[in-house]
């Protein structure tokens, strides 16, 4: 039952309604019916396949088939910003050096001098939920990874992204069914009843030390659910140092989200709807967070109705209830109104880092010193479950710093030129032996970091990734392997290089469908971007701006210069 301590009022922002819920005062309904809990397709986004096993039975003189169809999801990286930026060109770059299709950009070109902070939150979101809705490229069961231009570095390829994300589905997921079970669902034909898992995981963002301000009471801070890191991995001052940084992270932020197109479609059509609601006088941060909150709650109200009392009871008393904290909340929830959108956070950053009170919660770790490892696994607690070991699935990526087969022999633009090109010997260097941005305390290291604490540690977080020291050479590789025979390959028969059927190499896709070069976005950042003398990107010899081709070889913009030129 729920606590009848509980209250469970109108927003503020709305008027009284017949459909308020008294829970004190009449019989407990079917929460899980009462409120759409369904989503828009029963397929669950952890047993999509998204990137299919490389093939590598073809030759370069076989004949590639011209009926092939693209099955499995896309994956999509969406950077909202009006404008190229030290902070934007980074993310892109980043994202870029790591492998990621080339990222749209929503809003670019469409700055509105004068608007207030709100109002381009508005044009923000809207463009964002439009672009999910009404892009011909995005389809309901595409995966879209949506981050903050100004502060998000990427560390580890896509790969390793989208499959670390559906792991975690598929473990949360089997937590939420022993919590929450399932629900029959009636059929109209008179057939058995389905039987459906009754909450489900789809949709996961970044999770941070502090909620968003000002709404303590509120169930987006108050009910979410605990971190799954140890209650003592700070020490004995975890969660209850009153600066914060030893709180273990368990509150949403925004700054990363991933989830498929269709979920993510639902969840920005109801921040819009919230933001309504309060005269878009608050921001999608709070939006997001209410809604996390009240997502939980309902989830909370349907365990109790469910639950065997007694065995509550004792679980309370041993400290191991499953139960979030609904006493002394208040919250309308409407009959028929959607609160279940699938939301879950990151806890332990293998795919989203949040900076902000957590400057120390890393370390940038060389897995082949043992000898470090050992001494940062006492340092930090770390217990011997959770090992500081290089992870699995890093160790089983191709060498970083590989050159693909046909680099030096190619005359296509960017030439391979030595100096400009000069990478590691990789036989040397390796994911083993590279700086990697490691967090002890859930020895994971994160797919991308979201620099949103101090601003001034940008310039120094940057200079201290992995990638950094060869950052124009790997920029020049990615550009170049978008017309080389193992892309054309992969692409072609749905490997990890088919992830945006638009392709392209060297530059970006805007909401509304046109393609801008990284130069053109980027004009003026060498500095910050590379800090090596060795002059604007894409014309470092004074040549013309590079040509651009798609995963298949074909040129999208530019010039191809003739062999000659190279020579």
């Amino acid at each position: 039952m729920a606590s009848s301590s509980t209250s469970f009022s109108q927003f503020d922002e709305a008027k009284p309604s017949a459909t308020t819920l008294l829970w004190q005062h009449q019989p407990e309904p079917d929460f899980w019916a009462k409120f759409p809990s369904r989503h828009p397709f029963p397929e669950r986004p952890e047993d999509a396949q998204v990137a299919l096993p490389r093939k590598s039975d073809i030759s370069v003189n076989d004949t590639l088939p011209h009926d092939l169809e693209k099955t499995n999801p896309h994956l999509h990286v969406l950077v909202p910003t009006v404008k190229g930026s030290r902070g934007a060109c980074r993310t892109m770059t980043s994202a870029m050096i790591l492998g990621y299709p080339p990222p749209t950009l929503i809003g670019y070109g469409h700055e509105k001098p004068g608007a207030t902070e709100l109002e381009r939150t508005v044009e923000r979101i809207t463009r964002v939920r439009d672009y999910l809705k009404n892009s011909r490229m995005v389809k309901d069961r595409d995966f879209v990874l949506l981050v903050d231009a100004q502060d998000v570095f990427f560390q580890l390829p896509p790969r390793v992204l989208v499959e670390r994300f559906q792991d975690l589905l598929r473990k949360n997921n089997q937590k939420l069914e022993k919590k929450y079970g399932y629900a029959k669902v009636e059929k109209a034909n008179g057939a058995p009843p389905d039987l459906v898992q009754k909450y489900t995981q789809r949709v996961l963002f970044g999770a941070s030390k502090v909620c968003y301000s000002a709404l303590e009471s509120d169930p987006g801070c108050v009910s979410v659910p605990e971190s799954s890191l140890p209650p003592d991995v700070y020490g004995w001052k975890t969660d209850v140092h009153p600066d914060g940084h030893l709180t273990r992270p368990r509150w949403l932020n925004p700054g990363a989200v991933i989830g498929q197109a269709a979920d993510l479609r639902l969840i920005y059509d109801e921040v819009l709807r919230v933001m309504e609601l309060r005269h878009k006088k608050h921001g999608d941060y709070q939006a997001l967070t209410q809604i996390f909150g009240r997502q939980e709650v309902v989830r909370e109200l349907e365990r109790l109705r469910t639950v065997n009392g007694v065995k509550e009871w004792f679980y309370g008393m041993l400290g191991i209830s499953d139960a979030v904290k609904i006493d002394g909340i208040s919250v309308r929830l409407e009959s028929g109104h959607r609160y279940e959108y699938g939301i879950g956070v990151d806890y332990e950053s293998h795919l989203f880092f949040n900076q902000i009170l957590s400057r120390n919660d890393v370390e940038w770790i060389k897995y082949s010193n043992i000898t470090k490892t050992s001494l940062l696994q006492g340092q930090f607690g770390v217990p011997r479950e959770h090992r500081l070991l290089l992870p699995e699935d890093i160790a089983a990526l191709p060498n970083p710093f590989n050159q693909t087969r046909f680099a030096r022999e190619q005359t296509t633009a960017p030439a391979y030129n030595a100096t400009l090109d000069k990478l590691p010997n990789p036989k040397e260097h390796s994911w083993n032996n590279i700086p990697l941005m490691t967090n002890p305390h859930s020895a994971s290291v994160p797919v991308l970091v979201h620099l949103n604490g101090d601003p001034k540690l940008r310039n120094t977080w940057w200079e201290k990734m992995w990638f950094f020291p060869w950052a124009r050479a790997l920029l020049r590789r990615y550009v170049r392997s978008a017309h080389d025979f193992d892309a054309a390959q992969s692409a072609l028969l749905g490997g990890q290089d088919w992830w945006d059927m638009r392709g392209g190499r060297g530059g970006l896709w805007t909401d509304d469908e046109n393609w801008v070069t990284l130069s053109e976005v980027c004009e003026g950042q060498e500095r910050d971007l590379f800090d090596d003398d060795l002059g604007p990107w894409a014309k470092e010899n004074g040549d013309p701006e590079m040509p651009i081709y798609n995963q298949f070889g074909n040129l999208i913009k530019g010039k191809e210069k003739e062999e000659d030129d190279y020579l």
